[in-house]
């Protein structure tokens, strides 16, 4: 890598924090910059009255040099944020866009869930321990990291009513009014490569029948997650179809 390496801006997926990626960003030695923001409603960023893939990538495009060339690599909810910058409506595209785990299909039944859960005050617990495991089951990790990793560390907060997840329920809600994937990732100005794991249970091969972007990449072996369960695997991927070199 040289002076010249575009950033690496990492989007992490819903309930997540972005220290799901510090895996991944050891493995890369990435002498150029990295940037790999919570989300709003997330981490240790502030909760808002509505979240869209759009409000995101606008965030995101704050961080960014007005001319600065950056790739993208986004996991699940984060996928759908890289969308929105490669639209190029909130400043510059990325060079290339690269997606993981992201649920292409959602069912009447499930988008009727939402409003509900998004209604759903925080859960709270005695314990780190308790918010803990309850952040690992919300960002698809409970049974990939233990309780006490350091991925957990700003994805709990302790409040005088107790420990709870520091993710706003309310952000179940960011693809709501957004149009279909297929409708989404259709004339992005960026090339887009899509992936998943073998074994992830939101997403499959044959859901992205319909999507622009044609057939993805499957980490053999691996889950929703899998920048977190095999980081080299993913980033040899990754590295290879944005030509970093």
């Amino acid at each position: 890598m040289t002076g010249s390496a575009p950033t690496l801006v990492l989007l992490h997926g819903l309930g997540a924090t972005s220290q799901v990626w510090d895996p991944l960003i050891e493995t890369t030695a990435w002498t150029g910059r990295v940037l790999a923001p919570d989300l709003r409603g997330h981490g240790s960023e502030r909760w808002t009255d509505t979240y869209s893939f759009g409000a995101m990538a606008s965030d995101v495009a704050e961080l960014l040099g007005r001319d600065e060339p950056y790739v993208v690599l986004g996991h699940s909810m984060g996928g759908g944020v890289g969308a929105a910058l490669a639209t190029g409506l909130f400043g510059h595209p990325p060079e290339t866009l690269g997606t993981i785990g992201v649920k292409i299909v959602w069912s009447d039944e499930e988008l009727a869930r939402l409003p509900d859960i998004a209604a759903k005050p925080s859960r709270f617990f005695d314990d780190r321990e308790g918010a803990s495991d309850w952040f690992l089951k919300l960002s698809g990790l409970f049974g990939v990291v233990a309780w006490d990793s350091p991925i957990t560390e700003r994805g709990v907060i302790s409040t005088p009513e107790g420990w709870r997840a520091s993710q706003d329920p309310r952000t179940v809600l960011v693809g709501t009014g957004a149009p279909s994937f297929p409708e989404m990732f259709e004339g992005l100005l960026a090339p887009v490569f899509m992936s998943l794991g073998e074994h992830d249970p939101l997403v499959s091969p044959t859901d992205h029948k319909g999507m622009p972007t044609g057939v993805p990449h499957v980490f053999n072996g691996l889950g929703h997650n899998a920048m977190v369960e095999d980081p080299a695997t993913v980033w040899a991927w990754f590295r290879g179809v944005a030509s970093l070199g």
